[in-house]
């Protein structure tokens, strides 16, 4: 401690009359206190960075779609009867006219029986009556019989006439039913599955096999949102079948009326001949329908986008220093989002921190791949 200082402790010390041993205590303690301690410098923020990304990028919508023929039906059985046989297996081609499948109907039979026993009785008895007919007209003409005898002849001879013709039309209608025991391909095809066995007592109306042309399509419902979004016809699909790589594909087909209480939309989507191969009916099979797509976008993670009032934008690291970078952000895709901002080939964006950051701030980067920046 300086002379001054002393000297101005003991004025003090006078002033107030204290004791030497106070005094000694003062001056003790006034002579540990130390000078103010230097400022710290600022410490650099740790943030983690990625390196900017460019290529293409889609922004999709993902469904579950299934594999049908392009032209499917299910072939109905038009009698009651019983599953005589199928003479196509399933998996074998159908040509069209093929027959598919027999049913047994033995009353059917019968009934054309007795129709044709009919259709004969009544022919005959035209035949007598039309004869006797032109008998009485000649009678009458002589005037042996009365006229009117003649006419009653004649009327019932052309009630037999029509008589035989409702036998023969009835017995037509009836051979047409019983053609209805044979169910033959509508075109070239192949059975894709019996819906019923040889056997089986089957009624009008039940689905007997299902049969399918060879060009495949892949079906998908798509909720009436989406389809609100961009979903219809010359959309592109992506589709990734198990095992191969993804195919490209376009929507061939969308209904124009939503169905079930979901409202569902039903999509069609064409497979390339040498694609098809790939896939078998009944298969699941993944599609992502391209909303937006860009061939040669900059990219960014999402997590380094922040949101201000004035707007979007990321912070970019050059020489240890963040940057802040206006960005106009567009399609996403697997935490990726594309930009449009200004920036440099070899620029890393912060991906933490954010709130922390200001820009110019100094930084140290740390790259979250793993390696130095």
């Amino acid at each position: 401690m300086t002379q001054k200082h002393l000297l101005q402790k003991s004025k003090l010390v006078s002033a107030y009359k204290l004791s030497p041993h106070i005094l000694a205590l003062f001056v003790f303690f006034s002579s540990c206190t130390s000078s103010p301690p230097a400022a710290e410098p600022i410490r650099p923020l740790a943030v983690r960075t990625t390196q900017l990304r460019t290529g293409p990028i889609r922004e999709t919508l993902r469904y579950v779609g299934t594999v049908h023929s392009q032209n499917e039906i299910n072939v109905l059985a038009r009698l009651a009867g019983k599953m005589e046989e199928f003479p196509i297996a399933e998996g074998e081609a159908a040509r069209e006219g093929s027959v598919l499948a027999r049913i047994a109907a033995p009353e059917t039979g019968a009934r054309v029986s007795r129709l044709r026993a009919d259709v004969s009785r009544v022919r005959e008895e035209s035949v007598f009556l039309c004869q006797q007919a032109d008998i009485d007209k000649e009678l009458a003409r002589s005037d042996t019989i009365p006229r009117v005898k003649a006419d009653g002849s004649r009327q019932k001879c052309t009630s037999s006439r029509a008589a035989l013709k409702a036998a023969r039309a009835g017995l037509r209608e009836l051979k047409v039913l019983a053609g209805n025991t044979v169910e033959l391909a509508p075109f070239d095809g192949k059975v894709l599955k019996w819906l019923a066995e040889p056997g089986e007592n089957v009624m009008p109306g039940r689905p007997i096999l299902i049969l399918g042309d060879e060009p495949l399509e892949v079906r998908v419902g798509v909720h009436e949102k989406d389809v609100s979004a961009g979903i219809g016809k010359g959309t592109i699909a992506i589709l990734s079948p198990e095992h191969s790589s993804p195919l490209r594909s376009e929507v061939s087909f969308a209904a124009l009326m939503a169905t079930g209480l979901s409202r569902m939309f039903e999509i069609r989507i064409p497979l390339k001949e040498e694609d098809a191969a790939l896939f078998r009916h009944g298969m699941s099979v993944d599609v992502a329908f391209v909303l937006n797509e860009k061939q040669e976008a900059v990219m960014v993670p999402v997590n380094a986008v922040k949101k201000t009032d004035p707007g979007m934008g990321i912070f970019v690291v050059r020489d240890d220093v963040a940057r802040w970078k206006k960005v106009e952000p567009s399609i996403r895709e697997k935490g990726w989002i594309a930009i449009e901002a200004d920036l440099n080939d070899g620029d890393r964006v912060v991906v933490s921190n954010l709130d922390m950051l200001r820009d110019g701030m100094a930084v140290y980067p740390v790259s979250s791949e793993g390696n130095a920046p």
